[in-house]
């Protein structure tokens, strides 16, 4: 069943012009370490991979129907990446300890002027009007 899904574009260009501590608020020490591994790449480059990022933050905090809260917080929203480069998204903290049980998938593109990030929540697990047959009797 399908929790929730939801998609937002970032801005490529605007991620250039965030200081320190907009970086440390919105990102998580995983991304800011692989980050900083982008030290010599070109601008465009850093600026794709912030965005991107924050695209999925974005994405699922309107998966998650809330947007961003106390316990669904920006920077205990990590995206990663398997040996093949698929990314896959990795919570911490409140968030992950008020997270529904489900699965995240994911997919994420950048191309300028933006980055796009889709996600959707799918559970196996009943939805709470689905219980007991739910108000009408169906399922």
């Amino acid at each position: 069943m399908i929790l929730g899904i939801g998609v937002d574009a970032v801005s490529i260009e605007r991620t250039k012009k965030l200081s320190p501590r907009a970086l440390q608020k919105m990102f998580s020490p995983a991304e800011l370490e692989a980050y900083s591994k982008l030290e010599n790449a070109h601008e465009d480059v850093k600026a794709q991979f912030l965005a991107s990022r924050f695209a999925v933050k974005e994405a699922y905090s309107k998966a998650r129907g809330t947007g961003f809260n106390a316990v669904v917080v920006p920077n205990e929203i990590t995206t990663a990446k398997e040996k093949d480069g698929r990314p896959y998204v990795v919570l911490s903290g409140k968030t992950l300890d008020n997270a529904p049980r489900s699965v995240i998938h994911l997919s994420l593109t950048h191309e300028m002027p933006l980055a796009i990030a889709m996600v959707v929540l799918e559970t196996d697990y009943p939805c709470p009007e689905c219980v007991d047959g739910g108000a009408d009797g169906k399922v």
